[in-house]
């Protein structure tokens, strides 16, 4: 019986409808800094035009681009760039799992973070623990630990680097100096710069140039450092040859 024409067996056509799309790591790595790179010049706009004009509250559309703001365009980039490392992050760890390379409870733990984080993002449950914090440790408003929930990073870090040690030591050099180095960076922003924010609102007010000043540098350093973490990811996945496609059940 003959074929009609246009037949093909079926991994022969799907063959010919996939469509991969490739990026390397230091391709996204350069989107993502030209993302943060407008979002950051958007805000310093914006703080400009406020505080040349006198305005303490500033326009609403200054608010949307405002990177002390929450529920707008930096908030939703930011927690998306989160949630984008929670699926590299897993993604990798089902890699480890299938491939037998070990760690894998690592990567998925790290990938539970990691949503965490993300959904923290828009909620913002880790500056609702401030009142209780401050108010059983009696800390004073315009103390390096005004914004008190840093406390919890202090205990939750260093416990975090302790478990993680051996998994640093097991991946490549290359891979753990560049995951250290994107965890100093977002640290160093969302632990370090956000205690001297706190000393600035507590100081100067939630609404002053200081304030503004240190949030801002504040938050370029969380989404530098996450820019750098999902430079990691993929380049170590890269390098293992790793990829991935999704078939249908």
């Amino acid at each position: 019986m003959s074929r009609p024409s246009g037949w093909l067996p079926t991994e022969v056509a799907k063959r010919q409808r996939t469509i991969v799309f490739r990026a390397g790591p230091g391709t996204i790595f350069r989107v993502l800094m030209a993302i943060i790179g407008v979002l950051v010049t958007l805000s310093i706009a914006g703080m400009a035009i406020r505080f040349s004009l006198g305005m303490s509250k500033g326009l609403g559309a200054i608010a949307l681009i405002d990177l002390n703001s929450e529920t707008n365009f930096p908030t939703f980039f930011s927690s998306a760039l989160l949630a984008f490392c929670a699926v590299l992050l897993s993604m990798t760890g089902e890699a480890h799992r299938q491939l037998h390379m070990g760690w894998h409870r690592h990567w998925f733990f790290l990938a539970l973070t990691f949503l965490a984080l993300s959904m923290d993002e828009f909620i913002q449950l880790h500056e609702k623990t401030m009142d209780f914090i401050s108010g059983h440790l009696d800390i004073v408003p315009g103390s390096i630990l005004t914004n008190s929930w840093v406390i919890l990073a202090f205990v939750f870090l260093p416990l975090l680097g302790l478990a993680y040690l051996r998994f640093l030591l097991s991946i490549s050099r290359r891979s753990a100096v560049l995951m250290v180095a994107a965890g100093i960076v977002y640290v160093g922003g969302a632990v370090g710069v956000e205690m001297v924010s706190g000393m600035m609102k507590g100081t100067y007010g939630f609404g002053s140039l200081p304030f503004m000043i240190s949030t801002t540098i504040e938050e370029t350093l969380e989404l530098t450092g996450l820019a750098i973490f999902v430079y990691a990811l993929t380049d170590h996945a890269a390098r293992l040859g790793l990829s991935w496609s999704f078939d249908p059940v």
